[in-house]
């Protein structure tokens, strides 16, 4: 027919031949009506299809909470300088493998060591005082014993001089009262009453002497006594030297306190990280020399949205993907629910004074406990956690 059309629009052609050909010419085919029945099963295939695809990430957001905010975190431990001077040696560089109580840095100790001499030589000196008080204590203890046993023996003579005089008194005193009384009846003379009197008298004064003596044996006991008490002025001096002694140790304790923060060592098995000062540099309390950690102690911590935080439980299972190793699947457990949004741990807080607010969704911290994997998970790493959150 097409055929025919292009014929006619030609003013040359006669109508025989116009004949002829629409006599030659087939028909127009028109399209099968079946294949317009096959576009609504074709449409409802690929629904199903794509439900097939989607139907797993659905049911993955339903039940897990996907996080992609987290770190592989560790125990960094900053350790800073306890003493001043200068630092000597650096043993350790980044990367370096330690153990607990290698030696790491040290700082200068020539002044401590030179201060614990000293030290060391006043104890000594206050220890020889103590000895020669001791010794002192000693010979007077000795002194004053052989005193006092020849006092005491002093005393006793002195005693028994006394009542030697006091029978001799007694017996003037008697013999003197019969010739008195002989010479009242004239019978005896005057001489024998005159020498008895003077008997008397003499046996009076013998015992007055004799007296005396015990007194003076007595003082002088009584001073060799006082001698013994130079012991005790002794034992005051050796115990205010005691006191002075253990000021002086504490203070060499004190230094060697000081000594043992000269040697940086490590407090555990670990992982230099970073260090900041090198050989010759002058450091103060306070100043970061190095920063560590155990690397078979690691976690994840992670930042939850709010509007998933109450799906979250505690002991949930987690499964982390590392960035890094993007072949690395672990699997992790919720220990830990933050108490507040990290927003409030903000150095600078935005407060609302003007009164304009917009709404920002907060995230609370998590964290999730994993295993280390061959020492590849170090602390920074960024991951992908998604915990489970069907009970």
């Amino acid at each position: 027919m097409n055929k025919i059309v292009e014929i006619q629009k030609d003013s040359d052609a006669s109508p025989e031949i116009l004949e002829r050909i629409s006599a030659t010419s087939e028909p127009l085919q028109t399209p099968p009506k079946r294949s317009r029945h096959l576009r609504p099963i074709i449409a409802v295939a690929v629904l199903i299809a794509l439900g097939a695809v989607a139907a797993p990430w659905l049911a993955e957001r339903w039940s897990h909470v996907a996080i992609n905010d987290a770190r592989i975190a560790a125990n960094l431990v900053t350790v800073s300088s306890e003493a001043s001077g200068r630092v000597t040696s650096v043993e350790i560089i980044a990367g370096d493998a330690v153990k607990k109580g290698q030696l790491l840095a040290t700082i200068d100790n020539e002044q401590t060591l030179l201060e614990l001499k000293a030290l060391d030589a006043q104890i000594a000196g206050i220890g020889a005082q103590q000895s020669q008080y001791g010794a002192q204590q000693e010979m007077i203890r000795t002194q004053v014993a052989s005193k006092l046993e020849a006092g005491e023996s002093e005393v006793r003579a002195a005693e028994a001089n006394h009542a030697a005089s006091e029978a001799a008194l007694r017996s003037a005193r008697s013999r003197f009262e019969r010739v008195n009384s002989l010479a009242r009846s004239n019978v005896t003379s005057a001489q024998v009453l005159d020498e008895a009197e003077a008997a008397l008298a003499t046996a009076e004064q013998q015992e007055k002497a004799a007296a005396a003596g015990i007194a003076t044996a007595n003082s002088n006991l009584a001073v060799v006594r006082s001698e013994g008490a130079q012991i005790d002025v002794l034992n005051h001096q050796i115990a205010t030297l005691e006191t002075q002694k253990s000021a002086l140790v504490a203070q060499r304790e004190q230094k060697r306190v000081d000594l043992s923060h000269r040697e940086i060592r490590a407090d555990f098995d670990g992982v230099i990280d970073s260090t900041f000062i090198d050989a010759g540099e002058y450091v103060s309390p306070g100043t970061r020399l190095l920063i560590y950690h155990d690397p078979n102690t690691v976690w994840v911590d992670a930042n939850v949205k709010e509007t998933d935080f109450g799906r979250v439980k505690l002991g949930a299972p987690a499964k982390i993907t590392v960035d890094a190793f993007p072949d690395m699947k672990l699997q992790g457990e919720v220990e830990r629910l933050g108490e507040a949004a990290t927003s409030q741990f903000a150095l600078l807080p935005s407060p609302n004074p003007s009164g304009n607010f917009t709404k920002i969704t907060q995230r609370l911290p998590l964290r999730i406990s994993i295993d280390q994997s061959e020492g590849r998970l170090r602390p920074g790493m960024m991951v992908e956690v998604s915990v489970d959150v069907v009970d």
